[in-house]
């Protein structure tokens, strides 16, 4: 399925579009050639906030990491700029937890959103636990979670699929391993990112590979 009808009117979140994932420290630390997904993903935010209708609600997380890491990559730089979007500090891997979101995603809610569709970096991560848990903690007020993946991210290699027992290293220590297995016809092989987006649909949350943003959009 690639796209999904939304219900009702939409709010717009998207998670830590920072320099440090594409030419901050974070990348340095994998090197940046192995952030080149991050960056398109960026690329398409970017493209969506250009087209996105005024009365589409966004709001914007960031991690607090230092200096240049902190700004708005290149990528979305100047469009998040200009339009001031809201803006809340993530100190973890789950918004729910950022101060002020709650209040601003009740407020959405009051106000007649009933689907929340959620973008960003890291898919793996802050996109994966944070999704998961909004859906589960606001599902029974009629929320629906819908994360695109067209807007989401992660590190190249995390696209890369592996075998059970690197999966295990990876998501016990955050070892970015494979082996022969891996490649090993026959051997049930899986990516973190493919991981991930089970855990989402085992929490409610609907995963898609494009969000319908037709009736959302300028012409």
């Amino acid at each position: 399925m690639s796209s999904v009808p939304a219900v009702g009117r939409i709010a717009v979140v998207l998670i830590d579009l920072q320099q440090s994932f594409t030419r901050g420290l974070w990348a340095a630390c994998l090197g940046e050639t192995k952030a080149e997904h991050i960056r398109q993903c960026f690329r398409r935010c970017a493209d969506l906030l250009v087209k996105l209708k005024k009365d589409v609600p966004v709001l914007l997380s960031r991690c607090p990491v230092g200096g240049y890491d902190l700004d708005w990559a290149e990528e979305v730089e100047e469009i998040v700029s200009a339009k001031a979007y809201p803006t809340v500090i993530k100190y973890d891997n789950n918004i729910l937890d950022a101060t002020g979101f709650a209040e601003w995603l009740g407020k959405m809610m009051r106000s007649g959103v009933s689907t929340l569709v959620v973008g960003g970096c890291t898919t793996t991560s802050c996109v994966r636990v944070s999704s998961s848990q909004i859906q589960r903690s606001f599902s029974n007020s009629g929320l629906q979670v819908v994360v695109d993946l067209s807007l989401c991210s992660a590190r190249d290699s995390n696209y890369v699929p592996r075998c059970q027992a690197c999966m295990d290293k990876y998501m016990m220590y955050g070892m970015d391993c494979t082996c022969d297995r891996c490649v090993t016809p026959g051997v049930p092989a899986v990516s973190p990112v493919d991981k991930a987006m089970e855990y989402m649909r085992e929490s409610g949350v609907q995963v898609v590979q494009g969000f319908d943003w037709t009736p959302f959009v300028e012409e």
